[in-house]
């Protein structure tokens, strides 16, 4: 973004690190977890890792938001 010449960049997490637990919780028992609290509660964990690169780098998707 910067090579874009973006100023007033900002990252934040689409899912978040909670997102492979969902995933494997999923997987393991077989049943959704859509409407469960460890559902509604991965919005939060992905608003906390945002400052922190290493967590921000744990979800699988990213959205990058800048000025021109």
């Amino acid at each position: 973004m910067r090579e874009a010449d973006f100023t007033d960049t900002r990252v934040y997490g689409v899912e978040g690190p909670a997102r492979a637990l969902l995933k494997t919780t999923e997987q393991h028992t077989g049943e959704s977890l859509t409407g469960s609290r460890m559902f509604t509660s991965a919005p939060a964990a992905a608003r906390m890792a945002e400052p922190y690169p290493d967590l921000l780098a744990a979800g699988s998707h990213l959205l990058a938001v800048g000025r021109i």
